[in-house]
């Protein structure tokens, strides 16, 4: 599988929305630090507790949705650009295809994540340090956070492979994942927290620490998004042993 992993890391490395997408998670980790902390200075709050340095370190969560995107178009992007015959004609193995795309994925995930991370840091840092204080990098609040951050982000990645296996158009696939994780997800958690908290995107504020009320436990969120990823790239794999990838 050698040639497969070197294959689809030069894919990736070679398609400029891979690295439009990078730059972009650096702004939303800097905008989504900013945002908190400029409704944080209104109020006459502790800066330094745990609740507001988890919301302070919230932009280090861009890397999920971003990666998100990239997946997918990573994945059903074979087929719109007219390159599935090729990719998967050329294994015995379709499965393997994706799989590589799994790995490649989560790692690129990963990368997303840990961008983001170093861009929230970075501007909380500043902010904090603009104002007297110093931000505690040695406190859990902040390694919990931005660790739960980039395992996030690195399962968003395999999630828009799947997704992106299972519709297999790029378009309505980033269409439908953005529209669930962005509006239905938050809108259905506000409505009944205690019945759908148990949704993937719902599932990763717990393991990103973010400090809101209903959420699961880390364990049960952590849980619920590998049983997720499990059972959409099972999914997924059987989407595409079955698509006719010759017409």
């Amino acid at each position: 599988m050698g040639h497969l992993f070197r294959a689809e890391l030069r894919k990736v490395g070679a398609t400029p929305v891979t690295w439009w997408l990078l730059v972009s998670t650096v702004a939303v980790g800097v905008l989504g630090t900013i945002a908190p902390l400029i409704a944080a200075d209104g109020e006459s709050t502790d800066l330094l507790s745990d609740h507001r340095i988890r919301e302070a370190l919230h932009g280090a969560a861009g890397g999920a949705i971003l990666v998100l995107v990239a997946g997918v178009i990573g994945m059903a992007g074979e087929w719109r650009f007219g390159q599935a015959s090729q990719v998967f004609l050329s294994t015995p193995r379709r499965s393997r295809v994706v799989g590589v795309k799994t790995v490649v994925y989560l790692g690129l995930g990963a990368l997303y994540g840990l961008v983001a991370a170093l861009a929230a840091t970075a501007t909380a840092w500043g902010w904090y340090r603009a104002r007297g204080l110093a931000l505690p990098l040695e406190r859990s609040a902040v390694w919990l956070t931005l660790i739960g951050c980039v395992a996030v982000a690195a399962l968003f990645g395999v999630i828009g492979v799947a997704v992106g296996a299972i519709v297999r158009r790029p378009v309505p696939a980033l269409v439908g994942a953005l529209t669930w994780t962005v509006l239905v997800e938050p809108a259905l958690f506000a409505a009944a927290p205690s019945v759908f908290r148990w949704l993937p995107g719902v599932a990763s504020l717990s393991l990103r620490r973010q400090p809101a009320e209903h959420l699961l436990p880390v364990g049960s969120a952590c849980a619920v998004l590998l049983g997720l990823v499990t059972v959409a790239l099972v999914v997924g794999v059987r989407q595409v042993e079955r698509d006719d990838v010759t017409g």
